[in-house]
């Protein structure tokens, strides 16, 4: 039970930072958040060392713990990164994957629509991140795959953040409907073509580069 706990406070904390329910810069208080969780101080503690690894907290010690800033050049850094990774995974992976890998990721697909149809955006981002590490996974990379999640984790974060990103949740499921299309039909060429195309369009309307 104290382990389930303390797991749903890194969920909470982590869906409140990149839903940017906490804003960027706010200080955050160990006995404020228990307050507010209903949970103990060494579950928040155990919370925002973990948040502090992804980079999502930074703590000061007595200067106490704020949430990371977000500014465009960093986000392009990130989605930068995330490029290189997921197109060196996507290409090792379309030789790699097996029908099962590929029918575990198109039941995350129907998890991901299934939950824009229902308006639930956390739940489409999550399943849009377990989609994406799923692929990446059937790569063989799997040091870097921490690194993948990191970068996806922010890449979510700033697209939730930007003012000039307006693209419905549906739409955002469909984006990966030709990514799977490609996978299934083993094309090499038009799965980096898609996977490419879709992470330059992450945040739409302007470009952070």
């Amino acid at each position: 039970m104290p382990e389930a706990r303390a797991s749903h406070v890194l969920s909470e904390l982590r869906r409140r930072i990149v839903m940017n329910e906490l804003m960027p810069g706010a200080p955050l208080t160990e006995l404020g958040l228990a307050a507010d969780l209903g949970c103990s101080q060494s579950s928040v503690r155990e919370a925002l060392l973990r948040l502090e690894g992804e980079g999502l907290v930074l703590r000061a010690g007595r200067h106490g713990t704020t949430i990371t800033d977000l500014d465009v050049g960093s986000a392009a850094e990130m989605l930068n990164l995330r490029r290189r990774i997921e197109l060196r995974g996507a290409r090792r992976a379309v030789r790699r994957i097996s029908a099962g890998d590929i029918e575990g990721l198109c039941l995350l697909q129907e998890r991901m629509e299934r939950a824009a149809e229902a308006g639930d955006a956390w739940a489409v981002l999550e399943a849009d991140m377990d989609l994406h590490l799923a692929l990446f996974r059937a790569s063989g990379l799997h040091a870097m795959g921490p690194i993948l999640a990191r970068c996806m984790l922010h890449s979510h974060r700033f697209r939730l953040w930007a003012p000039w990103h307006h693209r419905s949740l549906l739409a955002t499921a469909l984006r990966h409907r030709p990514i799977l299309a490609a996978l299934q039909g083993g094309d090499a060429a038009g799965l980096a073509r898609e996977l490419g195309a879709h992470l330059d369009t992450i945040v739409e309307r302007k470009t952070v580069a």
